[in-house]
């Protein structure tokens, strides 16, 4: 089942969900939360001409990849520029807490509004698994013609869809991106 806006500020107001900072009232979407963009964003270096950089992916971490990004800073006025054919990791500013007792798990979906602009927000990675907590790390994309501007904390670039488990999982969630604080997903273990 698919919580409705009621319901998830129910969820949320009785601690089943937690989310620092908590959301505002115009997040709330008819059965979704909408989640705004962090302060985080990170490029992925090009690659020295010439030079083939092969990344297995039976091996690599994700987490270990911090010399081949780099950061992408603010303009002048705050914000943060998305060029035509970019991809760019970044954080939500919202930290989400779904604790195994809460049954519940969570979907990432882009906007309808910027998806027609060109921006994709994750690309096959929306499932926020029960016992999940951290910031969520956007996997951006600008496919439009135009560049995309963003305010950190306050576009509301992406939305949450919660769902509820049938039963309480078992087992321990392991993952190494549980209470990640970056945007290549460092954890606080």
């Amino acid at each position: 089942m698919i919580l409705s806006n009621q319901q998830i500020r129910k969820a949320v107001q009785g601690g089943k969900i937690r989310i620092k900072p908590s959301p505002e009232a115009l997040q709330y979407a008819p059965s979704a939360l909408d989640l705004r963009i962090g302060h985080e964003f990170l490029l992925w270096k090009k690659p020295s001409p010439g030079v083939d950089t092969a990344m297995n992916l039976s091996t690599i971490k994700v987490t270990d990849c911090q010399q081949y990004v780099e950061n992408l800073p603010p303009e002048r006025d705050g914000t943060v520029r998305i060029k035509p054919n970019q991809f760019v990791l970044a954080k939500t500013l919202e930290e989400i807490d779904l604790s195994f007792g809460s049954k519940l798990a969570a979907r990432i979906e882009g906007r309808s509004s910027y998806a027609r602009l060109g921006l994709t927000v994750h690309m096959t990675a929306p499932t926020i698994h029960c016992g999940f907590h951290g910031t969520i790390t956007l996997e951006m994309m600008n496919f439009g013609p135009y560049t995309l501007i963003l305010e950190p904390g306050k576009t509301c670039v992406c939305q949450l869809i919660f769902e509820e488990l049938g039963a309480k999982p078992t087992g321990k969630f392991d993952s190494l991106f549980l209470g990640q604080n970056t945007a290549l997903g460092h954890g606080k273990r």
